[in-house]
């Protein structure tokens, strides 16, 4: 890497960390997101946008997995009733054929 070029990454990158408002541990980050910036390849998405596209699946993820679990056999309505014949059956009761 060319000394000119490296000097403008650091340039951008030290720009980006100040608009960010100076966070401490993402000098990585910054170079990297400085370095698309400047490639000029716009066909790729800066880190921050990976960044910020994989906290909202997190946070999707984290939705999922406070919602209560129902299963489908607590949903379902039985296909069968099984009565005693003391008590008459809720639903009217077809007339089958027997063995």
């Amino acid at each position: 890497m060319g000394k000119d070029l490296q000097e403008h990454i650091r340039t951008r990158a030290y720009e980006i960390w100040l608009d960010e408002g100076q966070p401490e541990g993402a000098d990585l980050r910054h170079w990297l997101q400085a370095a698309d910036e400047l490639s000029g390849d716009e066909t790729h998405e800066t880190l921050q946008e990976l960044l910020d596209e994989d906290d909202r699946e997190d946070e999707v993820k984290q939705r999922r997995e406070r919602e209560p679990i129902v299963s489908e056999a607590a949903t379902t309505v039985p296909v069968v009733e099984i009565t005693t014949g003391r008590e008459p059956a809720r639903r009217k009761i077809r007339q089958t054929e027997g063995p």
